[in-house]
């Protein structure tokens, strides 16, 4: 296999620095030394314009990149008028006050809010952006980037471009490695199928959360949702890869064991009534939050071919929604 710049520069610093120099040729003075890459950089700087609804200029007659301005990822100034905030990730999410931070720093700088446009470019994968977009920052994935990098004229380029080249290979790569839990038997997911099929149970479902979950024996990838229950005792289903649980929040120390064990027993005989089966984990803990019952079937429903049914998969779960809803009515 050739080698890949990006399998070794896979920092955000390595992003930053990519995303920075194609940024850079979207400045008209730059067409003379490669058309092909200014025009893919101006049809970035096109989708990013169109994501916020803001008029995109004539021509982008000077484009000055700024690295670290105010702890900024990436600035743009276009045309000296317009700033462009890029806050970039490549798996890692928003912390503390940042985002609003950001916008504090460019109006210093002396741009208005209406030439402030700001966008949170993701290549990795997130759960949920809400708090990302309650701070006014458009949301730009993977996916948009490969849009922008996979048309004809970019792909022209990258026969001249190493760089480009690479750097949309090794996101291709990552894209087809989170799609692959519809091309894989799901005893050959990886981690990344994982995010895959969570991000898909997403749009199903139409809620829910997934992250990374630290525990002693390494952690999971887990997804949960479907909260029922009150201020005392909240029950919700979580998905712990290979295992579905049902779980309990309990907020008093000393009703934990008492509820934990109530709800197993209802859980547990209410199942064959919504034609799944559940069963005791294969240790109670005692702690805030417990799973009382694991579903003792298989949830990932494969086709003929034994690849995922996403259709038949719903089922099962959603049967296991009726469970609780039929034990909060």
């Amino acid at each position: 296999m050739r080698p890949n710049l990006f399998q070794f520069a896979t920092s955000e610093l390595s992003q930053d620095a990519f995303l920075c120099w194609l940024l850079s040729w979207a400045d008209e003075n730059r067409r003379q030394y490669d058309e092909g890459l200014h025009k893919v950089a101006v049809a970035l700087l096109t989708f990013i314009y169109g994501q916020v609804g803001t008029p995109l200029p004539t021509k982008f007659n000077n484009i000055e990149v700024r690295k670290q301005d105010g702890g900024i990822d990436i600035l743009c100034i276009i045309n000296n008028e317009t700033a462009i905030i890029i806050e970039d990730k490549v798996g890692t999410k928003q912390h503390s006050d940042q985002l609003a931070r950001y916008k504090d720093h460019v109006s210093k700088l002396g741009y208005p809010a209406d030439k402030v446009i700001a966008v949170y470019l993701q290549t990795g994968d997130q759960s949920d952006y809400r708090e990302v977009e309650k701070h006014g920052y458009a949301v730009v994935e993977r996916k948009h980037l490969l849009q922008v990098l996979e048309t004809k004229e970019a792909k022209i380029a990258c026969q001249r471009s190493d760089i480009l080249s690479d750097f949309t290979k090794y996101l291709r790569q990552i894209e087809d490695d989170v799609q692959s839990f519809t091309s894989l038997p799901p005893s050959e997911w990886s981690w990344n199928s994982w995010k895959g099929f969570y991000t898909a149970l997403q749009g199903e479902l139409k809620g829910g959360n997934w992250d990374y979950v630290a525990n002693p024996s390494g952690g999971f990838l887990g997804y949960w949702w479907h909260f029922n229950g009150d201020d005392l005792c909240e029950q919700y289903l979580q998905i712990e890869q290979e295992k579905f649980c049902f779980k309990i929040w309990v907020s008093d120390p000393e009703k934990r064991g008492s509820l934990r064990d109530h709800w197993h027993k209802k859980i547990v005989k209410e199942c064959p009534t919504h034609g799944i089966r559940a069963k005791r984990p294969d240790r109670f803990g005692n702690g805030e939050y417990m799973t009382v019952a694991i579903l003792d079937q298989e949830f990932r429903i494969v086709d003929d071919q034994g690849l995922l049914d996403i259709q038949q998969t719903i089922k099962v779960i959603k049967a296991a929604e009726m469970v609780l809803d039929s034990l909060n009515a």
